[in-house]
């Protein structure tokens, strides 16, 4: 793995990603109906950090993420994405490419494929869609690539994060 180039950010979900358009709110009331049902839901374990996106803009910052990498690296592409819990509802067609795997542990997965494939690029996020979800509305992108000279696509890559008011930490 020595012949490996690793390029490595982490950012932030500073507010919504999507400013001045509205957002659904997709939380749902749980059944709950009698003490019992309350005092089980009051002990269980939510995140302090604010609920700043939906399922839907999150696969929709996906998709566009994934497309945005295909187009940077239009051959010999592979993508990690971590995805902790599935939405309820369709994926974007681009995150069930050949070239994108999901799934809830990428580490095996990377040491595995870093150095046998030409690019590989992880996308790691922690945001919170739900209040109950761990996290910290952190994002973990990194490319591990043969070639040395992917400095400039990286960039370019992560430049599309401010977009969705994602920042460097």
């Amino acid at each position: 793995m020595s012949n490996v180039a690793k390029h490595e950010y982490v950012g932030h979900l500073l507010s919504v990603p999507f400013n001045n358009k509205p957002s659904a709110a997709l939380a749902r009331c749980m059944p709950l109906s009698n003490d019992s049902d309350f005092a089980i839901f009051a002990d269980l374990p939510c995140s302090d950090a604010p609920v700043l996106i939906n399922f839907i803009e999150h696969y929709q910052i996906l998709n566009e993420l994934v497309l945005l990498a295909n187009e940077l690296w239009p051959k010999e592409l592979t993508i990690l994405i971590r995805i902790s819990m599935p939405g309820g509802m369709r994926l974007p067609a681009s995150l069930l490419a050949n070239n994108v795997l999901l799934m809830q542990d990428i580490k095996p997965e990377i040491d595995k494929l870093a150095g046998k494939v030409t690019h590989l690029l992880t996308i790691d996020d922690n945001f919170i869609r739900y209040q109950l979800e761990q996290g910290h509305n952190q994002i973990a992108i990194n490319l591990h690539s043969v070639s040395n000279n992917q400095q400039v696509n990286f960039y370019k890559f992560i430049a599309k994060l401010r977009h969705f008011n994602i920042g460097a930490q």
